[in-house]
């Protein structure tokens, strides 16, 4: 006679949720990866490429309800920051150097998708005992 045994619960915010919610989140890391990819295919020299990975280790790993809003305002201070910046707006404006061009789209697109879905992941997430909510 074996004994069935329920598996201890998940303790990373992906591993806890389920259906959309976990969508969400996944979504929001694969396009936060995205966007570190294209601002370190640009070769440009600044942080993004080591932030952007962290915000997906902190929305991976934390299973507070509302962590995925943290991305909305790190998108959002990156997006007000690129476009403020002129050389970045002239790579946006100006396809003379292809890689540029579209590894500066990507990497807006990026973040409008990782913030989206963040909000989105909010959202749908359920309030459950344990999410320190």
């Amino acid at each position: 006679m074996t004994t069935r045994t329920n598996p201890p619960p998940a303790r990373t915010a992906i591993g806890r949720a389920t259906g959309r919610h976990r969508t969400f989140l996944i979504a929001t890391c694969v396009a936060l990866v995205l966007a570190a990819i294209a601002d370190e295919a640009t070769g440009y020299d600044g942080p993004g490429p080591i932030v952007y990975p962290a915000f997906v280790v902190l929305v991976a790993l934390v299973p507070w309800r509302f962590t995925p809003l943290l991305v909305v305002l790190m998108s959002a201070v990156f997006v007000f920051g690129g476009l403020a910046s002129p050389e970045f707006v002239h790579r946006l404006t100006t396809p003379g150097q292809v890689l540029d061009f579209a590894a500066a789209w990507l990497q807006m697109l990026g973040f409008v998708a990782a913030a989206g879905f963040a909000v989105a992941a909010v959202v749908v997430s359920r309030r459950t005992p344990d999410s320190r909510s």
